[in-house]
Parts: structure tokens; C-alpha cells; sequence
């Protein structure tokens, strides 16, 4: 019973993989243009990114502005720097009357005189035009005084003439002195207003930044942690057995797809909860056929032999004979399934050699020509040198069954067809159903060496594609009732994957189906 039990999870495992894939498709395509979390997260960060360039850039710029004014702040100290000088040497020459303090007064003032004129700019701001002009009129006042003085002190004039001269020219460098002080103080000012701008500047960014940060969190938090502590909840409630599908709390791509896979466990856990009743249920079962199929073993022997003796006897009528034939037609129809039963449960050691597959094709077309009706036509083709590493006993059991199957599913005139060729290298094939093809015990052994492939092809009404993903069940069958037992195919199934090798279902309705059978051809 162990090995029935292992036998019957495995069906049920290859149908639940099926189950699953189909699943997946249909989640797969019922997506509605779903949004992405990531990429309202990028945008997030891409938008914050934008404000703290624009902001870096508004920064550079104002202290850009900052840097320049502060140059130009510099000439205007500059130019005050020049007036203090020349006023310096001013009063040394009036206490001195040296020519070299003369010269170095004029050299101060002419420089300081042509400030405003080289670096207007700088000016601009705090010197209007009018101011400039009386400032330029100025220079040359301070400059005809000076040299007045000069001219007064080499004719050696001295006198009030020369003292009046000395006071015009201290006074009109007072003035100049004072214009530049003015300036500077002007400039300090507006200085001080850029600075404060900047500063202010600075503020309103960090205060951008930080309002967005609080914003970009808020969106964040909704965007993400409210769906996942929906889902949380969720997750609670299954853990304490309450399995019901998850609605997605968002339509993100990343929290679909999360819940999609959580709908798709919890699909599989109800469908393994249901398969595990079923395969119990079906253990179960298996331990009464076995001991049901042993017990009608021996009355239908008996049933049998007697009606052997009583159709030998001269006296039976014909009408006894004709009852008798059909009590023994019968008989043997009941031995047939006692029989399936037992090769069912029973753990049989597989004997695997090389064997030619020609003559087994000939004996299975030939024990069942005389059970199949006249309109069906029966053929098969294969090479005389094509052999396989199988149990031919298997082996032939489970071309029985496939061949009685399409006999069944042409049901009136046809065709079924045994092929078995040579493949050097088989097609990689998914497991699973898709497109009216199921695949199962796929292995990549039979990808990596040459395979012995026989088909079944019949012409009939093909397999319904809701009953495709069943077919391997055991008891699963879509005969009616009294036509079928429903474990022909898995036997098959059964011999297949303990041989390494694959079946392939392919078929559409009313067209007819393929079964393909591949097998190693040499040992592994």
C-alpha cells in the first residue's frame, strides 16, 4: 500500500502543477494596467532630485551674484583706501613741502579719480551719474588746489594767498574723503541686504527640502506601508486557518504580484487539503480492491470452468449454448478488470533489457484485432533495427491500454496508428498543459541522449480540455459508466516514469489525439 500511496501523490502532484500553470496564465492576463511601485518611487525621488538641483542651482547663482558683489565691495574700499592715501601725503607735503610727498599725493589722487570710470559697475550701485560727475568735478578742484599750492611754494609766495589755497585744498579733500567713507558705508549696506537675501534664500530651500521629505514620506507610507499591513492582516488571518483569497489592497505591479503568489498558495493548500482527503480516501479504497479482486478470483474461476463443461455437453440446446457463451463472455469480461485491479496493487520489480520494438508493436495489434470492431482499421509502422531498454512486459501493457483508448474514442469508422521511430535529439518540452498538449515526466535525460519514441495516433473525437489536465488521475475516466475503469492510463504513466521516460498528450476536439510514449533508448 506504500506503493500506492507514492504512486497516487505523484498523480495528484502532476495535476496540481498543471493546475498551478493555468492558474498562473489566467492571473498573468487579467492584469489591467496595473501601476508600479517602483516606479511612483522613482518619481518621488526624481521630483525631489529636480528641487534640490533647481535649488543647488538658485544657490550657485546667488552666490555667484554674492562673490561679485563682494568684488565690487573690495573696489570701493579700494577707492576709499586711495583717498586716505593721497589725503596722508597731502598733509605731509603741507608740513613738510618735500616734492617727493607732492608727487606721490598726485599719484594717490589720479588713481582714485579713475576708479569710477575703469569699474563703473562696481560703482553703479552706489554712485548715480549725477553724484559721479560732482565726484569727478571734485578731482579736479582737489588737483587745481594742490598744484596751486605747489606753483605758490616755487615762487615762494608765502602769505594768505597760499594759506587760502591750503585751506580750499584740505577741505575739498575733506570732501572727497567724506564721499568715499559715504560710498562705503553705501556698499556695507547693500552687502549686508545680499547677505541677508542669501540667507533667507538658504531657509526657504531647507524649509522646501524638509516639506517635501515630509510629503514624499506621507505619499511613501500610504503608497507602501498601508498595503502591506493590509496584507499583514491578511497573512494573520490565514495563519489562524481562516484560508479566504486576499483582495490586493493596491493596484501596484509589486503588491499584485505579491498577492497574486499568496491567492496561488493558498489555491495549492486547498487543493493539497483536498487531495490529501482524496488520496486516503482512495488508499483506503485500494486496500478493499485488493482483498474484493482476490475474493472474486476464485468464483470466477469456478464460473468459468463450469460453463466451459456444461457448453462440451452434446445435449446443451441451442438456446443454452447461445446463454452459456454469453455467461462466458462475461465471466471473462469480470477476470479482465480483476485482473486491471491487481496490476493496479500489485508491486511488481521491473525487468529492463533491450528489446525489439517491431515485434512488440505486431503482438499488441495482434491481441487486440479480434476485440476491436471491423471499421476500425488498425496499423503500425516501425524500423526492424529500432529497439529499447524497457520491460516488454510493461511495455506492452501500457500499449494496450493507449491502443484500447483510441479504439474506444473512434466509437464507429477510423483509423489508430502505432509509430515508433528513432529521435537523435527530442524536443525540449514544458511540463504541464498548454495549448491542447499535456507533458508529464519530462526529464532532461531524454534532451541529452537519443529516445525511442512511439505514437498512438487515432482519428477520434479528441479529449475535452477540461479533462486534459485528469487524464493520469487514477479512477478518472470519460468512458461511460461500465466502459472504463480510469486506470488504463495511469498503469501507462505508472510504467513511463519508472522507465525515465515522458508522455505527451496532444489533441483537439473532434480531430483526433497523439499520444506519444519516449523512452531511453540505452541504459542510463
Amino acid at each position: 500500500m506504500a506503493k500506492f500511496l507514492e504512486k497516487t501523490h505523484k498523480m495528484l502532484d502532476i495535476r496540481n502543477r498543471c493546475r498551478t500553470k493555468q492558474n498562473h496564465f489566467k492571473l498573468k492576463h487579467s492584469m489591467s494596467h496595473p501601476t508600479s511601485l517602483r516606479r511612483k518611487i522613482t518619481l518621488g525621488y526624481a521630483a525631489i532630485g529636480v528641487l534640490i538641483i533647481g535649488l543647488s542651482l538658485l544657490a550657485f547663482v546667488e552666490l555667484l551674484r554674492l562673490e561679485r558683489q563682494t568684488g565690487e565691495s573690495a573696489r570701493i574700499s579700494e577707492f576709499l583706501n586711495h583717498i586716505l592715501e593721497m589725503r596722508r601725503y597731502e598733509k605731509n607735503y603741507f608740513l613738510y613741502r618735500k616734492p617727493e610727498d607732492l608727487r606721490e599725493n598726485r599719484r594717490w589722487r589720479e588713481a582714485a579719480a579713475r576708479l569710477p570710470e575703469r569699474h563703473g559697475a562696481a560703482f553703479a550701485a552706489v554712485l548715480p551719474p549725477p553724484q559721479r560727475q560732482a565726484l569727478h568735478q571734485e578731482f579736479a578742484r582737489y588737483g587745481q588746489f594742490m598744484e596751486a599750492c605747489a606753483d605758490a611754494d616755487r615762487r615762494d609766495d608765502a602769505g594768505e594767498t597760499e594759506a587760502a589755497l591750503e585751506e580750499a585744498a584740505r577741505q575739498s579733500g575733506k570732501a572727497l574723503a567724506t564721499t568715499a567713507e559715504h560710498l562705503a558705508e553705501r556698499d556695507q549696506a547693500l552687502l549686508r541686504v545680499a547677505l541677508e537675501g542669501h540667507r533667507r534664500l538658504l531657509l526657504t530651500a531647507i524649509a522646501a527640502l524638509a516639506l517635501m521629505a515630509g510629503l514624499a514620506g506621507r505619499i511613501l507610507s500610504r503608497m507602501v506601508t498601508q498595503p502591506l499591513r493590509a496584507m499583514e492582516s491578511a497573512m494573520r488571518r490565514i495563519a489562524e486557518g481562516e484560508i479566504r483569497r486576499v483582495e490586493p489592497p493596491s493596484r501596484d505591479q509589486e503588491i499584485l504580484s505579491v498577492t497574486q503568489a499568496i491567492n496561488r498558495m493558498l489555491g495549492e493548500l486547498q487543493a493539497r487539503q483536498k487531495d490529501l482527503v482524496r488520496s486516503e480516501k482512495l488508499a483506503a479504497l485500494g486496500t478493499m480492491l485488493s482483498g474484493v479482486a482476490h475474493e472474486l478470483n476464485n468464483p470466477l474461476s469456478n464460473i468459468g470452468a463450469s460453463c466451459q463443461i456444461l457448453l462440451e455437453e452434446p445435449e446443451t440446446t441451442p438456446l443454452q449454448r447461445e446463454l452459456l457463451e454469453q455467461i462466458d463472455e462475461q465471466t471473462l469480461r469480470a477476470a479482465a478488470i480483476v485482473r486491471s485491479l491487481l496490476d493496479f496493487a500489485r508491486d511488481r520489480p521491473s525487468r529492463r533489457e533491450s528489446a525489439a520494438v517491431r515485434p512488440l508493436l505486431e503482438e499488441t495489434t495482434r491481441l487486440l484485432r479480434p476485440q476491436i470492431p471491423a471499421e476500425v482499421l488498425l496499423t503500425f509502422e516501425a524500423p526492424d533495427s529500432l529497439r529499447v531498454w524497457a520491460d516488454g512486459q510493461r511495455l506492452r501493457q501500457a500499449l494496450l491500454n493507449l491502443v484500447r483508448n483510441g479504439v474506444d474514442a473512434v466509437d464507429g469508422a477510423g483509423e489508430v496508428k502505432l509509430i515508433a521511430r528513432e529521435l537523435a535529439e527530442p524536443p525540449e518540452w514544458e511540463p504541464g498543459v498548454e495549448g491542447g498538449r499535456l507533458v508529464v515526466g519530462w526529464t532532461d535525460r531524454l534532451a541529452r541522449s537519443p529516445a525511442v519514441e512511439i505514437a498512438v495516433r487515432d482519428s477520434g473525437c479528441g479529449i475535452p480540455p477540461e479533462a486534459l489536465p485528469r487524464i493520469f488521475d487514477p479512477f478518472y475516466t470519460t468512458k461511460p459508466v461500465g466502459k472504463g475503469t480510469g486506470l488504463g492510463l495511469f498503469i501507462t504513466h505508472e510504467m513511463v516514469e519508472e522507465h525515465g521516460g515522458c508522455l505527451v498528450v496532444e489533441t483537439r476536439p473532434g480531430e483526433g489525439t497523439i499520444v506519444r510514449l519516449l523512452l531511453p533508448k540505452e541504459p542510463s
